[in-house]
């Protein structure tokens, strides 16, 4: 058999060993988001970690926020004594190809789901810090809510998870 018979034999099992790849990927990130529970009412936060940050620099706050609620709730406000400035950004991917930060508008998280606030999507930007933010640190964030009200939740300083 010669080189190019083997490789049009090989062709149809790569694309298979590929493509199957991908789908159990899927699976196994359907899996992990299917094994979340929602509380009975309200809102749950799980999940919470912050990076670490220089004094006068930046840093970012992680989170899952769980809707157990029969209706909508969206994030009114996000504070934080540790920043001069608080706000919600998203990661965006530019015309240029570049990824960029912009601020979020219409935090909202449907009835009975789930809202992910992670590396590379939605995140708390910490601005202008109080001090520096050192591994061990912890820092309290205070979100408001239109249905559920503030709530104050501390955030473990460590690195990427």
């Amino acid at each position: 058999m010669n080189k190019k018979s083997i490789l049009i034999l090989l062709i149809p099992f790569l694309l298979v060993s590929f493509l199957s790849c991908g789908n159990e990927e899927e699976n196994q990130q359907s899996e992990s988001i299917q094994t979340v529970e929602l509380p009975d009412e309200g809102i749950e936060i799980e999940n919470i970690w912050a990076r670490p940050g220089s004094e006068n620099g930046v840093s970012a706050v992680y989170l899952t926020i769980l809707n157990g609620s029969s209706e909508m709730d969206s994030i009114v406000s996000v504070s934080s004594p540790v920043a001069r400035m608080v706000e919600i950004h998203e990661s965006f991917e530019g015309d240029d190809g570049m990824m960029g930060m912009r601020p979020a508008e219409n935090l909202n998280i449907p009835a009975r789901d789930v809202l992910h606030l992670e590396p590379g999507g939605l995140h708390i930007m910490l601005m202008n810090l109080n001090n520096q933010l050192a591994e061990g640190d912890e820092v309290e964030i205070s979100l408001e809510f239109s249905n559920a009200g503030q709530m104050t939740i501390t955030a473990p300083v460590q690195s990427i998870q």
